[in-house]
């Protein structure tokens, strides 16, 4: 456990009883222990924030993947459907005609309630 200046009464007791040469060779000790001990943790902090910037930067790449391929895929589904469209619309015009008339009426009808 900790071993410092501040660990316990005996310790404080020492230290204010000790020449002051001493007392300052003390703190200097624990000053480099503490620094060291920062050291250490904040390589730990880099250390994990580096495997946390990789992990999301993978994860981005692989969302952005992943969307680009959903809108090719939305893109080719569309095409599609709009060639589908076309070719019924040129087949069967009158009943293309029909059909948008009576959707029209049937809005109208729900517009008006």
């Amino acid at each position: 456990m900790a071993t410092g200046l501040f660990s316990g009464s005996s310790a404080r007791k020492r230290f204010v009883d000790a020449p002051v040469e001493d007392q300052i060779n003390e703190l200097r000790d624990e000053i480099a222990s503490l620094a060291s001990l920062l050291s250490q943790r904040g390589s730990d902090v880099r250390t994990k924030a580096q495997d946390a910037r990789e992990h999301t930067e993978a994860s981005l790449h692989d969302l952005i993947e992943n969307g680009e391929q959903l809108l090719a895929e939305l893109r080719s589904r569309y095409a599609l459907t709009e060639k589908q469209v076309r070719h019924t619309v040129r087949e069967h015009p009158v009943a293309t005609l029909g059909a948008a008339a009576a959707l029209g009426l049937l809005i109208a009808a729900l517009i008006r309630r």
